[in-house]
């Protein structure tokens, strides 16, 4: 029982360390700050979770959302808010141009989860 309720919290919070990152990521975007936007996600997933944005996009496709699940308990409200961090990171990505091949694999990743979410909900 015990062991549940540190499980529980842990998830939970996580749920508001993304929550915290995505209204940092809208607040950044009001500002139209893309690079310092990318680079504060990037910096509090890393604090965080451990992961950067580029060690999201280097994990297989096939094995993305159970490394989540097995390695950081990701619950699917914590798959929502980090299937919004990435979209918003892409679509940033997206606006200057430049690293498509970063860009694409964030909105594969982003559908991965969207997927995964349409079939257990």
């Amino acid at each position: 029982m015990q062991q549940e309720d540190y499980i529980k919290r842990q998830i939970d919070q996580l749920g508001r360390v993304l929550g915290k990152i995505l209204a940092d990521l809208m607040g950044l975007k009001a500002r139209r700050q893309a690079s310092l936007e990318i680079e504060s996600v990037s910096q509090a997933l890393k604090t965080e979770l451990g992961l950067t944005i580029d060690d999201l996009t280097l994990i297989p496709t096939d094995l993305f959302i159970t490394t989540l699940l097995d390695t950081k308990k990701f619950s699917d409200h914590n798959f929502e808010q980090l299937a919004e961090i990435m979209y918003f990171t892409a679509g940033e990505l997206n606006g200057k141009n430049k690293d498509v091949n970063k860009m694409n694999l964030l909105y594969e990743r982003t559908l991965v989860i969207f997927e995964v979410l349409d079939k257990t909900s």
